[in-house]
């Protein structure tokens, strides 16, 4: 029995090791995400990887930022190269996995992350598809509920990659190479819909205690302050931007004094947020609202001094 066990583990680790050793081209990673975030993540690596125009200021979030931050309009204003590279959903791991991948090829000046009301306590979705093993598999393991799925997850996609490289002939898609990475409609919410978003969110949630927030919030600070370690040793500077939803009765992020340890955060006004014309949905601006909230960016860039 003891053979049987110690032959199976035998087995388990070859399988392991060959899907982690087998060689993939990177890009092949972000290319099988497209049924993800609108197949967002091949235009994210082509932007880094492929296309050589320099990114001075990167904005990195969630739809948040995709749908809200104007780069080809902060650009034209700032004369200097922006890149929103924000991508579907939320955790802070992701945002360093994108992190790493830019500071490869680009000498970044300005990093910009989004942050909303309170900090998503849990890994992305998308992290362990295209992180690194080594980050997958050294993450924190306290306070990381997903870590275990995150080690099936990489190993699973890594497999598949590696079957539809054989068995498919898998092989490049045609490279993208926009400037820039906001998208975001036209279109705005009726002010039926809008109003029942303002009724629901006029209610406050319980507070979490200081207890409860200081073990929650473990997870997105470690990422957090990993962030703040790379940016410190390449010279980034880091700012933060508060994307608050629809009628969000938070003036401030509740991380605020976390935030403020490693950059300033910009707190838009109130009007841009408040104004029903500038929604698409409860939780994204339309292309009305991020050109007025991203020229208000542009403009506090500008009084704080462009990166040189």
């Amino acid at each position: 029995m003891k053979r049987l066990i110690r032959n199976a583990v035998f087995i388990v680790l070859s399988i392991v090791l060959i899907i982690l050793l087998f060689p993939i081209k990177k890009r092949m990673l972000f290319q099988e995400l497209t049924e993800d975030c609108s197949n967002h993540g091949i235009w994210i690596y082509d932007r880094i990887f492929v296309n050589t125009k320099p990114i001075d200021i990167a904005f990195l979030g969630s739809s948040h930022t995709l749908n809200g931050i104007n780069d080809k309009l902060i650009e034209e204003k700032l004369k200097i190269n922006v890149a929103n590279l924000g991508y579907c959903r939320f955790g802070e791991n992701l945002i360093y996995v994108i992190l790493k991948e830019i500071i490869k090829t680009k000498n970044l000046k300005t990093v910009i992350i989004e942050v909303r009301e309170d900090e998503d306590r849990y890994s992305h979705p998308i992290f362990p598809y295209i992180a690194e093993t080594r980050d997958v598999f050294l993450a924190n393991p306290l306070f990381n509920k997903d870590i275990l799925s995150d080690y099936y997850s990489h190993l699973y996609f890594r497999l598949e990659v590696i079957k539809n490289s054989i068995f498919n002939n898998l092989e490049n898609t045609k490279y993208n190479m926009d400037d820039f990475g906001s998208g975001t409609s036209p279109d705005t919410a009726s002010i039926e819909f809008l109003k029942g978003i303002k009724e629901k969110r006029s209610i406050k949630e319980p507070e979490l205690s200081k207890f409860e927030r200081n073990f929650y919030m473990k997870f997105p600070r470690k990422y957090l302050e990993k962030i703040f370690e790379i940016c410190k040793v390449k010279n980034i500077r880091i700012l933060f931007i508060y994307l608050p939803s629809y009628e969000s009765n938070i003036e401030i992020p509740k991380e605020y004094d976390t935030y403020i340890k490693y950059g300033k955060v910009l707190i838009p006004p109130k009007e841009i947020f408040n104004k029903t014309s500038n929604w698409y949905d409860e939780n994204h601006l339309n292309q009305a609202g991020a050109n007025e909230l991203s020229n208000w960016i542009a403009n506090e860039l500008l009084k704080q001094g462009k990166p040189k």
